[in-house]
């Protein structure tokens, strides 16, 4: 079994490596992806935290707001349409992780 393990580490990112070059997706586009999900997170906790009695679509326009100012600061240009779906995106995944802390704290884990 370790030759295996080994074989796979070998492999392995030339295969990964391949997949993603044929996807078009190379370490820059993911590393620009993966900055504006934090900044988007960002965005949404900021929104929540300074504006608590604020109804939900104002939230979302006050985070779309923070999160179109710091990706620009960021140097990151991002249209209007893909600056709400990153904000959503990252409220849906905030709201599954709380869910799952939840769960967890209810099943006694």
């Amino acid at each position: 079994m370790e030759w295996l393990k080994d074989l796979l580490v070998l492999i392995l990112p030339t295969v990964l490596t391949a997949v993603f070059s044929w996807l078009g997706i190379d370490k820059i586009k993911f590393q620009r992806y993966q900055r504006l999900i934090e900044i988007a997170e960002e965005a949404v906790l900021y929104a929540d935290d300074y504006y608590p009695e604020s109804s939900g679509v104002d939230k979302l326009k006050e985070a779309i707001e923070y999160f179109k100012a710091a990706a620009q600061k960021a140097g990151l240009w991002v249209s209007d349409k893909e600056a709400e779906e990153k904000v959503r995106i990252a409220y849906q995944a905030l709201q599954r992780q709380a869910l799952n802390n939840l769960a967890r704290q209810l099943a006694g884990e």
